[in-house]
C-alpha cells in the first residue's frame, strides 16, 4: 500500500471536529505549538500500531494511561483548535480498550476533558471503550492507584497489556511512577524527554535525581550531556524489560531546543514489526522541524503535496500491519461494531 493513505489520517486526526468539541466546556484548554503537533502525529501512529496488534493477540484487556491528559483541546494562537492526546487516542485506537485512564492535576482542565470525553463518544469515528475514567491528581499519586485497578481487574490467565503516554513538559513524572508502571512486560510507553527545556538546567539536583530515579551528578554540561542524558533514560527503561526502544528528535526551530520522545516495549519472540512502522513515522516527524510553521499547519490542514515531500521513499517492513490499520472503518466507535 501506498504508506500515504497510513499516514494522512493522523495528520489530519488533529483538527477533525476540534472546534466542535472545544465549545463543549469553552474558555478551557492547553496552549498548543507546532512542536505539539508533531508529537500527536507519532502518538496517534503508536496508539494505532499498538491497537492493530493487540488485535492479533490473546489477550482479554487493553489499558490506555494518559498520565498527563489535559483538557482534550489545545489552542494555537490565532485561535485554531487542535485535539488533544486523550481524544487523539480514541480517534486512532482500532479497537476499544478495556478501559482508559486520563489523569490531569488541573482541575478546570479535568472536568473540561470529562465532558468533551462524554462528548465525543457519541459521536462516529471515535472508539468507545468498555470504560473509562478522568482522575484529578498528580500522576505521581495517581499512577500507582491506577496500576492497582489494572491488576485487580485483570486476569494474569486470560493475559491484558497497557499503552502509557507521558507528556512531560518539566520533569513531571518521577521514576517512582515509572517503576510502578513496569513491575512486569506487559506494558507499552511514549515517553516525552524534555532535556533541553527542563532536565538539563536541573542535572544534580534532587528533581532530577528522583525524575531519573538516580543519582544525575556526573551529568554537569548541558551542551555536551543532552545525548548521554537520553540514554541514560533509555537504560533506566531497558532495565525495566523495555529494552526495544525507538527515540525521535522533535525539534523546535532549526539549532534550538527539542523533545526526545521515547517508545520503549520489550522484546518479542518473532520480532516486534510494528517497530517499523514507527520508525517510519519517526523519519517523517524529524524532517518537519516546527520552525517551518506555515508547512506543518498546511499539512496538518490537509495539504497532501505539502505532506508527500516529507513522507520517507522507503515503505516500513511493517507495510502490512499499516494496511490493515488503515482498511479499518474510522466511523465504529465501539467493539459491537467490529
Amino acid at each position: 500500500m501506498d504508506p500515504e493513505a497510513y499516514v494522512s489520517p493522523r495528520v489530519e486526526d488533529l483538527t477533525k471536529r476540534a472546534d466542535e468539541v472545544y465549545d463543549v466546556a469553552p474558555g478551557v484548554s492547553n496552549s498548543f505549538s507546532t512542536w505539539s503537533a508533531l508529537k500527536l502525529i507519532l502518538h496517534s501512529a503508536s496508539i494505532n500500531m499498538y491497537t492493530t496488534v493487540m488485535s492479533h493477540q490473546p489477550i482479554q484487556d487493553t489499558y490506555y494511561i494518559d498520565a498527563l491528559a489535559g483538557s482534550g483541546v489545545s489552542e494555537y494562537e490565532d485561535g485554531e483548535y487542535f485535539l488533544g492526546s486523550a481524544l487523539i487516542a480514541c480517534r486512532a485506537a482500532k479497537e476499544p480498550f478495556s478501559k482508559m485512564y486520563f489523569i490531569e492535576g488541573d482541575s478546570d482542565r479535568c472536568e473540561a476533558l470529562r465532558q468533551r470525553l462524554e462528548y465525543v463518544f457519541e459521536l462516529s469515528g471515535f472508539t468507545r471503550p468498555s470504560n473509562y475514567e478522568v482522575i484529578h491528581g498528580d500522576a505521581n499519586e495517581e499512577i500507582p492507584e491506577v496500576t492497582q485497578n489494572i491488576y485487580e481487574r485483570s486476569s494474569f490467565d486470560d493475559g491484558f497489556n497497557y499503552f502509557t503516554f507521558i507528556d512531560n513538559q518539566g520533569m513531571d513524572v518521577e521514576w517512582d511512577a515509572i517503576e510502578e508502571l513496569t513491575p512486569t512486560p506487559q506494558g507499552d510507553l511514549l515517553v516525552n524527554l524534555p532535556i533541553a527545556q527542563a532536565v538539563g538546567r536541573n542535572v544534580g539536583t534532587g528533581a532530577a535525581n528522583r525524575f531519573y530515579g538516580t543519582d544525575t551528578g556526573s551529568y554537569t554540561k548541558l551542551d555536551s550531556t543532552r545525548k548521554q542524558l537520553r540514554e541514560l533514560y533509555q537504560r533506566r527503561l531497558g532495565g525495566q524489560g523495555r529494552e526495544v526502544q525507538t527515540s525521535t528528535k522533535v525539534q523546535a526551530d532549526p539549532g534550538s531546543y527539542y523533545y526526545d520522545l521515547i517508545y520503549a516495549t520489550r522484546k518479542i519472540e518473532g520480532g516486534n514489526d510494528y517497530m517499523e512502522v514507527i520508525e517510519y513515522v519517526k523519519d517523517m516527524v524529524e524532517d518537519m522541524h516546527s520552525g517551518n510553521v506555515d508547512v506543518i499547519l498546511d499539512v496538518i490542514r490537509g495539504n497532501q503535496s505539502q505532506l508527500k515531500q516529507y513522507l520517507p521513499d522507503e515503505a516500513p517492513e511493517g507495510n502490512e500491519l499499516m494496511e490493515e490499520a488503515t482498511e479499518s472503518d474510522t466511523d465504529q466507535s465501539s467493539l459491537s461494531d467490529y
